[in-house]
């Protein structure tokens, strides 16, 4: 995985409760960018940077991340972390355009599937292709709560246009 210096742009989707964007905001020299829709979950966020003093690197943003992936920030951002956010399809339809080349997506698992088989179906190389993403494998983790899966993938190629699609159109015709 390549690594990050000081100062590059992260993006957390569906940031709920800060985890993991908040938790490796406070651990990482980087900027971040937390999304997500609810509006209590962002008012907590905002609520938790400024308690932690991250201000100053670390920005809350009310809003959907199909709107975020088709902005100013396309093209633009290092790492993008996901947990619990949506199924894999939608998950890498709207991390991918985000992505700056070589840049990394990061996503929690089900730590019975990382490793067990499973991820050929849940990651398909055809469709991580379509959006211009390669797979870089899974591991687990043994935490205190227990065993945690992960998931890399990495972009390699050119993330079209047309992606992200709204969001009842990717739960209607996922990319796989």
């Amino acid at each position: 995985m390549p690594e990050m210096g000081d100062g590059e742009l992260a993006v957390d989707l569906g940031s709920g409760g800060g985890v993991p964007g908040l938790v490796l905001a406070t651990l990482t020299p980087w900027r971040w960018i937390l999304v997500d829709r609810g509006d209590r979950r962002v008012m907590f966020l905002r609520w938790a940077v400024r308690q932690l003093g991250l201000e100053d690197r670390v920005d809350v943003q009310l809003a959907d991340v199909v709107d975020i992936a088709n902005g100013d920030l396309r093209g633009l951002v290092s790492l993008v972390t996901a947990r619990g956010f949506a199924p894999p399809g939608p998950t890498a339809e709207c991390a991918a355009p985000l992505l700056v080349e070589q840049g990394v997506l990061v996503v929690s698992e089900p730590p019975e599937i990382t490793g067990g088989g499973g991820e050929a179906r849940r990651w398909p190389v055809e469709g991580l292709s379509k959006v211009g993403l390669r797979d870089l494998g899974g591991w687990t983790s043994n935490q205190a709560t227990g065993p945690a899966g992960y998931r890399a993938m990495v972009r390699i190629g050119a993330c079209p246009d047309r992606f992200p699609r709204r969001f009842n159109r990717q739960m209607e015709n996922p990319l796989f």
